[in-house]
């Protein structure tokens, strides 16, 4: 069986491309965001005290600069506490912080308009929504595009007289080029968050979430879909068991056939093992040789759905390069969830089974031990047995 390190949590994997990402963007977002917008609100200070633009009331530009610095403040905060300590992005800051920026933001703004009123702030709504793109949250960004416009044409109907261009015989073509610059300019960075939503970071989430070789979900995304079942199964929605899977004998495949070989075999079970399922069950490349299943069905249909797997592996051997047909069997441990049983115990059970049916003739389906059993604490064959916790 393999030791405790053998069964670390997914959070303990190395830091994924994902996780990357959204960590240096995040840094970046939350000190460039308010350090633009503490720029914006000392050039308009700067002008007002040499004398450049008397139109902005001195105290309010006080309350407004005391506002930003707040921002810049908040910003620093969200800087030194949004990472755990491996390092990593913690989900709910990464929420928390994008809310507090829009809201931020949404205030500058209509602080700008209605406190320092200039006929060509106009032109610089898009930034206050550039700057969120790069979440690629597009319904962040949609919502802060939605407020922006809103308070962009109250402004114009309460400020009209200083914020619209000159009623001259020009108004009109200023009016239009006014709105389409905005119009377009927003709706590209709604399309520019959309697109990088929907290929940069899904790109990046198979890239965390799918093993390169076999396509199944790797060992790093279980920890989500194993909570979700259990609790499925803890409220009465669906019946839940853990399949444990292993290669048997894979060690000789790759030394007589080589490495070529054993991807090949190893993508030829998870294909199998794939096909095997229902489409709201799970398949994992746990590592190596080793795969989980996820099952939302009783013990008795989980074991009947491993023993249709195992045949559909054994039946045919596969035929590499057309030159030699090599012969797989895999040896399958089952746990079913019941009362009180918590995930580690269900993943050490089917560990238990399935390397006791290693020991015992392999190409099985194990989902019970006899009583009189003993514990293994082998790993695979050919491996030192683990050392016996204290």
């Amino acid at each position: 069986m393999r030791n405790k390190n053998d069964m670390a949590e997914p959070d303990d994997l190395q830091l994924s491309a994902i996780d990357a990402y959204l960590n240096r963007v995040y840094r970046i977002i939350v000190i460039i965001i308010p350090l633009v917008c503490v720029c914006m609100s000392l050039i308009i200070t700067g002008l007002h005290a040499v004398g450049w633009y008397d139109e902005v009331d001195g105290r309010a530009m006080w309350i407004f600069d005391s506002w930003t610095l707040l921002f810049l403040i908040v910003g620093i905060w969200f800087f030194a506490t949004g990472f755990d300590q491996k390092g990593i992005l913690k989900k709910e800051k990464l929420k928390n912080a994008k809310i507090a920026m829009l809201v931020f933001l949404l205030i500058q703004w209509n602080a700008i308009s209605y406190i320092c009123p200039f006929s060509n702030f106009w032109a610089y709504s898009a930034l206050f929504t550039v700057m969120l793109a790069f979440f690629f949250d597009a319904r962040y960004v949609a919502v802060a595009s939605v407020c922006l416009l809103f308070s962009e044409f109250a402004s114009w109907i309460v400020l009209g007289g200083r914020l619209l261009p000159a009623h001259d015989a020009y108004f009109g073509a200023n009016m239009v080029f006014r709105l389409m610059g905005i119009v377009l300019t927003i709706g590209a960075v709604n399309l520019f968050t959309f697109f990088g939503e929907k290929y940069l970071v899904e790109e990046l989430e198979k890239s965390a979430n799918y093993d390169t070789l076999t396509r199944l979900l790797n060992r790093r995304s279980m920890d989500n879909h194993l909570k979700s079942a259990y609790h499925q199964a803890e409220t009465g929605e669906a019946p839940f068991c853990l399949i444990m899977t292993d290669l048997d004998d894979f060690k000789n495949i790759n030394d007589t056939y080589g490495h070529d070989c054993g991807d090949e075999v190893l993508k030829f079970v998870a294909h199998t093992l794939i096909t095997g399922v229902k489409k709201n069950d799970y398949v994992f490349r746990w590592g190596g040789e080793e795969f989980c299943i996820i099952i939302k069905a009783n013990e008795r249909e989980a074991v009947a759905a491993a023993e249709r797997i195992r045949k559909d592996i054994a039946k045919d051997p596969i035929n590499y390069r057309n030159e030699v047909r090599v012969s797989i069997t895999v040896t399958m441990g089952v746990s079913a969830y019941h009362d009180g049983v918590t995930i580690r115990e269900m993943m050490d059970e089917a560990d238990l089974k399935l390397y006791w049916g290693k020991r015992h003739g392999k190409n099985r389906v194990v989902s019970s031990l006899p009583k009189d059993s003993e514990n293994p604490g082998t790993k695979k064959e050919g491996e030192k047995p683990s050392e016996p916790n204290p």
